[in-house]
C-alpha cells in the first residue's frame, strides 16, 4: 500500500483556521457579552459595600444576579432584564450611604441600561412597552423625589434614542429586502421577456414553414389526385401509383401540420396560461369540471420539482388528457404522479407521471383522427430533451397508457429546447 494512502485524513491547518474564524464570527458578540458580564461582576462584588450593607455571604449572589444576565442578554433579553430589575429592588433596602442618589450600586444601573437596550432593540412591542414602563417605575424607588423624577426622564430619553436606532436598523433591513426583491423581479421579467422573444421567433418559424412546406405538399396532393383526369392514356396501374403518391403526400402533410402545431402550441399557450407543476392539479380539476371521468393521485412533494421538469410534466398531462377526450370520450382516466423523495445532493431523483385512459364509453361519438400522430412525438421529444424516458402503449382493455419519467433537477440549460 502506498505510504501516502496510509496517512490519516483530517482537517488541514488552513481549514482549521477557517473553522475557528467562522465560529468566532458567528459567536463573537457572545464572547464580548461574557467578558462584559465578568467585568461587571468583578466590580459589583467588591464595591457593593461602599454604598450598601448586606451579609457578606449574600453579596456574591446579588452581584451574580445583577451581572451575569448580560452574558445571555442576546438570547433572552426580556428575562435578563427582569432578573436585573429584581436584583436592583433587592438592593434598595440595604442602602446605607445618605448622599448616594440611587437605591442600588452604579454597576447595577449599568447592567439595567444594557438589558433595557437589548429588550428595546429585539423584543416585541408589548414587551418593549412593559420594560420601559417598569424601568421608569423602578426609578421611583430612589431616595430623593427630585432625583427619581430626573432618572425617570432619563429612562424615557434613553428609550427614545434606542427606539430610533431600532427603527433605523429595521428600515435598513427593509430597504435591503426591497432591493433584493426588485432584483428578483427584474430577473424574472428578463426571463419572461426572453421567453416571449423565443415564442415569437418560433411562431414566425412555424408560419414560414407552413406557408412554404405545407403549400408545396398540398400542391403535390392536388397534382397526384388530378393527374389521372388531366392526362390521356393513364392505365389502372399508373392510376394506383398516383393514388399512392397522393396518400403518402397527404400523410406527410398531416405530419408537418401536426409538428408545426406542437411548435406553436407552447409559444402561444404559454403567453395566456401558466404552465408548470403548480398547474397540474388545477388542470385535473378543470378536466373533471368539463365532464371527463377522471381520478388522480399525487404522491410526494411536488415543490421539489424544478421549473423545467414541471413544464414537461404539465405539457404531457395536457396532451394526454386531450387525446383521451378526443379518442376515448366517456372513458375513465386515471392519473398518477409520483415524486421520489430528494435527499441532500441527490441529483438522480425522478418524478413519474402516468395517464391511463380507458376505452371509450359505449355509444360515444369519437372524433376522426388527423392521421398525424404528432402529439405523442411531441411529448416524447419534450421528455427526452430533459433526459427522461417516455412510453405510450395501448392497454389490454382497449385504452391507452402514457407514462413519462423525468429527473426532478434538470437544470436551466434545457429550457430553450422546451420553450
Amino acid at each position: 500500500m502506498n505510504r501516502d494512502d496510509a496517512r490519516p485524513t483530517g482537517v488541514g491547518t488552513s481549514d482549521l483556521r477557517t473553522v475557528i474564524w467562522d465560529g468566532f464570527r458567528r459567536r463573537g458578540w457572545d464572547y464580548v457579552a461574557i467578558v462584559v458580564a465578568l467585568a461587571f461582576l468583578s466590580v459589583a462584588w467588591p464595591t457593593f459595600f461602599v454604598t450598601h450593607d448586606l451579609w457578606p455571604v449574600l453579596v456574591p449572589v446579588l452581584a451574580v444576579l445583577c451581572s451575569l444576565p448580560v452574558a445571555v442578554v442576546r438570547h433572552t433579553p426580556f428575562v435578563s432584564w427582569g432578573v436585573v430589575v429584581v436584583a436592583c429592588l433587592v438592593a434598595v433596602p440595604f442602602r446605607v450611604e445618605p448622599g448616594y442618589p440611587l437605591g442600588w450600586p452604579v454597576v447595577f444601573h449599568l447592567t439595567l441600561a444594557v438589558c433595557l437596550a437589548a429588550v428595546i432593540l429585539v423584543e416585541t412591542p408589548p414587551r418593549v412597552a412593559t420594560a420601559i414602563a417598569a424601568t421608569m417605575v423602578l426609578m421611583a424607588f430612589g431616595p430623593q423625589v427630585r432625583v427619581s423624577v430626573g432618572w425617570m426622564v432619563g429612562v424615557a430619553v434613553f428609550s427614545a434614542v434606542v427606539l430610533i436606532v431600532r427603527w433605523l436598523v429595521s428600515s435598513r433591513r427593509q430597504l435591503r429586502s426591497s432591493h433584493a426583491q426588485l432584483a428578483r423581479e427584474s430577473e424574472r421579467s428578463s426571463e419572461q421577456s426572453d421567453l416571449r422573444v423565443m415564442a415569437e421567433e418560433r411562431n414566425h418559424l412555424a408560419r414560414d414553414l407552413h406557408d412554404v412546406v405545407a403549400h408545396q405538399m398540398s400542391m403535390i396532393v392536388v397534382q397526384s389526385q388530378s393527374a389521372p383526369y388531366r392526362l390521356q392514356g393513364v392505365t389502372p396501374g399508373i392510376h394506383a401509383e398516383f393514388d399512392s403518391i397522393a396518400g403518402t403526400a397527404r400523410e406527410a402533410l398531416d405530419e408537418v401540420r401536426g409538428l408545426l402545431g406542437v411548435l406553436r402550441t407552447d409559444a402561444e399557450s404559454g403567453a395566456v396560461e401558466p404552465v408548470g407543476v403548480d398547474q397540474i392539479e388545477p388542470t385535473l380539476q378543470s378536466a373533471r369540471r368539463s365532464g371527463v371521468d377522471i381520478t388522480w393521485q399525487i404522491t410526494g412533494a411536488t415543490d421539489q420539482i424544478d421549473e423545467t421538469a414541471g413544464v414537461v410534466l404539465h405539457r404531457v398531462l395536457q396532451e394526454s388528457l386531450s387525446n383521451a377526450s378526443r379518442h376515448a370520450p366517456g372513458g375513465l382516466v386515471v392519473v398518477t404522479l409520483t415524486v421520489a423523495s430528494v435527499d441532500s445532493g441527490d441529483a438522480r431523483a425522478t418524478a413519474m407521471l402516468e395517464v391511463d385512459s380507458g376505452p371509450a364509453a359505449p355509444g360515444a361519438l369519437i372524433s376522426p383522427g388527423s392521421g398525424g400522430g404528432s402529439g405523442i412525438k411531441g411529448m416524447s421529444a419534450r421528455v427526452q430533451a430533459v433526459g427522461g424516458t417516455f412510453a405510450a402503449l395501448p392497454a389490454a382493455d382497449g385504452g391507452f397508457t402514457v407514462s413519462a419519467t423525468v429527473p426532478i433537477r434538470t437544470g436551466k440549460r434545457t429550457r430553450s429546447r422546451l420553450g
